[in-house]
């Protein structure tokens, strides 16, 4: 047949030979075409009716061909491989011609298909409804198979659930949504190891109000020349968990408890965490206790701190604001302690003050941003927001765990060369010439290539930054810094200024503070060393971190939305400060409440020409001159609110750099 005439075959093995192939990532419009990114950084046109096939962010192997109007386009042949595999989406049913056919809509805001599928839950006691919330599996794929299907095979919540911002959150993320099971009855396994009788002497523990999970206590003596003697009391749930239970393996693939905007899912049973474990006022608990040396000067004497293992009895449960009004206004609204706790609280504002000074001259200081406390309803809306700065009862827990943390990470990295550490490598060093250049440009000259990438060098620029009135110098460096790192083996951690920083110090949150525990321990006791923690390890935990971190972003950014809604009809003016400098716009977070909004350029002003954000210097330049750059505040209001994609918009209240402002409701309009 001619189909085989060989001659046809190897005039069309020529042709495809001749063609232009890329592999690229899709990215998907509004307006139903879309773009074949490449590793080469060019971008080429896909027409609406190859995206068709296609979901955003797939990676393709496609054909490089010109329109008639001789512009390159890209014609997808292959899948390479999906960006979508297990999700969450809410489910559609259209019921034509007495047929009950479902579809799901990705939770996503780049992914707007409506993928057929079909549903195979083993437990269907739910029947599904529109709206409703479920997880599916994509089993078929347009470029590969002709067509798209998903399965259905797990229901999450109801359409109308209002605590759907948490559940669909974790389950997107493969998170559990409870704590782990209680075992029909705890047994404390150290029972029969002596422990040091420290009940006599006033620990309190420092806490929110609503803390059930208390981990930490403290009490601290002044000596003759200055110095002080603090102690750290770390409840020990390790007493509890054996290294090779059926708990300590769960609690060692969360990692970590969740903490989300109102709700928490800790990483062991509430009968630990919240009960056996906690340091509730009053109650005899098994302790890890930490006795450290600081010097009048404020230096943590990690050689000379000694761990042993106790039992103590809080005499006060405080809590952060109200200890805060005590100690910074002299009295507080239902708070007046007794003349033993009032000492012990003088004398850690005497050590706090100390150790801020020190640290203030001999690493980085930190910048004080508030915490945004999500108050929720009875029903579990969000009801508001609390804004809390850092005050001095949260600087005093705050300077006692770094202390009590430096003398874990000297003596593990002494002892074992081995444990859980927090790393900081400071700057990225192949951006060390752009570093020097910035530094010289905001008046900083003593950096040199070799400084930057030490401890010393990387804290006086973050020092020197910090004594600038503006917060730029500083949101610049943060961005040209490595990001934090758990290791398995002691490293320096640039950010803290110190050699070597391990946590132990919440047990019952972090399960790496669990295995510095056991190796404490096996340093106390002089027993065998326990598990050392391995790559595998460290892989689990940091990948628990990155999920929990995006199941808490994922939350507030829902409930914001929600939140701000009805912000666009009041026209509530919002102080916000600049964190970030895109294509195409600023990034901004409201003082007020910590919301991220973004303020397109085309809200400052229609003219694109005479806008440029530069997002290598953090400026925004009209017409070439810088206008804002990052840690300015402005005054915005919010536009626009996709519920849909969780995004805010915001506008400027008032002209940027002498600009007309544009009509927020008109560009809208014209955007959509």
């Amino acid at each position: 047949m001619l189909f085989d005439d060989p001659a046809l075959k190897a005039l069309k093995q020529t042709f495809n030979s001749q063609k232009i192939k890329k592999e690229g990532l899709v990215r998907a419009s509004d307006r139903g075409f879309g773009f074949l990114e490449t590793g080469d950084k060019n971008s080429y046109f896909i027409a609406p009716n190859f995206m068709k096939n296609l979901l955003h962010g797939d990676k393709v192997n496609a054909v490089i061909t010109e329109d008639n109007t001789g512009r390159s386009q890209a014609e997808p042949e292959s899948l390479v491989e999906t960006s979508l595999n297990d999700f969450v989406g809410r489910i559609k049913i259209n019921s034509a011609e007495g047929k009950r056919r479902l579809q799901v809509t990705p939770d996503s805001p780049v992914i707007r298909n409506h993928i057929p599928c079909t549903d195979v839950r083993t437990d269907k006691d739910v029947q599904l409804k529109n709206g409703d919330w479920v997880k599916c599996r994509l089993v078929k794929h347009a470029l590969r198979d002709g067509r798209f299907l998903a399965e259905i095979y797990e229901y999450v919540t109801a359409s109308n659930d209002p605590k759907a911002p948490w559940t669909v959150s974790l389950r997107e993320l493969n998170l559990p949504l409870e704590c782990p099971k209680a075992p029909a009855e705890f047994v404390f396994n150290e029972a029969s190891l002596e422990r040091e009788d420290l009940t006599a002497l006033p620990f309190v523990t420092i806490d929110s109000e609503k803390t059930k999970d208390m981990d930490d206590a403290l009490y601290i003596t002044k000596e003759a020349d200055g110095s002080f003697l603090l102690y750290v009391a770390i409840a020990d749930p390790t007493g509890y968990i054996d290294e090779n239970s059926h708990l300590d393996k769960e609690a060692s693939q969360r990692a970590f408890s969740i903490y989300l905007p109102g709700r928490d899912i800790p990483m062991l049973p509430r009968e630990l965490s919240d009960n056996l474990c906690s340091l509730r006022e009053g109650e005899v608990r098994p302790v890890l206790c930490a006795r450290i040396p600081i010097s009048a000067e404020g230096e943590v004497q990690s050689d000379k701190a000694v761990f042993s293992l106790a039992s103590i009895k809080s005499q006060g449960k405080l809590i952060y604001n109200q200890v805060s009004d005590f100690l910074e206004k002299g009295s507080a609204e239902s708070f007046t302690p007794s003349e033993t706790i009032a000492k012990v609280l003088a004398l850690l504002v005497e050590f706090t003050q100390v150790r801020d000074h020190y640290r203030s001259t001999h690493s980085a200081p930190f910048r004080n941003r508030p915490d945004y406390d999500f108050v929720l309803t009875e029903d579990g809306a969000l009801d508001h927001i609390e804004v809390n700065y850092r005050r001095i009862a949260n600087q005093i827990v705050e300077e006692s765990m770094i202390s009590a943390n430096i003398a874990c990470g000297d003596l593990l990295a002494a002892k074992f060369n081995a444990g859980i550490f927090n790393t900081h490598k400071g700057f990225d060093l192949s951006l060390s010439r752009d570093i020097l250049d910035m530094l010289r440009q905001e008046g900083y000259n003593e950096a040199t290539q070799e400084s930057l990438a030490t401890i010393e060098g990387f804290c006086a620029v973050r020092r020197y930054a910090a004594s600038l009135e503006s917060p730029y110098l500083d949101s610049r460096i943060r961005k040209m810094q490595e990001y934090s790192q758990i290791s398995v083996q002691p490293a320096p951690h640039f950010a803290l200024g110190l050699k070597n920083y391990a946590t132990w110090t919440s047990p019952i949150r972090k399960y790496g503070d669990m295995i510095n525990h056991r190796l404490l321990k096996a340093m106390i006791l002089g027993t065998t060393t326990p598990r050392l923690p391995d790559d595998n390890t460290l892989a689990v935990m940091n990948l628990a971190r990155r999920t929990n971190r995006q199941a808490e972003r994922a939350v507030k950014e829902w409930l914001y939305v929600d939140y701000l809604y009805p912000d666009i009809e009041k026209k509530t003016v919002f102080k916000a400060e600049i964190f970030d400098v895109v294509r195409g716009g600023l990034r901004l977070y409201l003082q007020e409440n910590g919301a991220s909004v973004f303020l397109p350029g085309v809200l400052i002003c229609e003219d694109k020409t005479a806008l440029e954000f530069s997002a290598p210097t953090g400026e925004l330049l009209v017409h070439g001159k810088p206008a804002l750059r990052l840690g300015d505040e402005i005054a915005v209001r919010i536009c626009e609110i996709n519920k849909t994609t969780r995004s805010i918009v915001a506008a400027p209240v008032q002209p940027v750099a002498g600009l007309k402002l544009p009509d927020p409701a008109e560009v809208s309009s014209r955007r959509r």
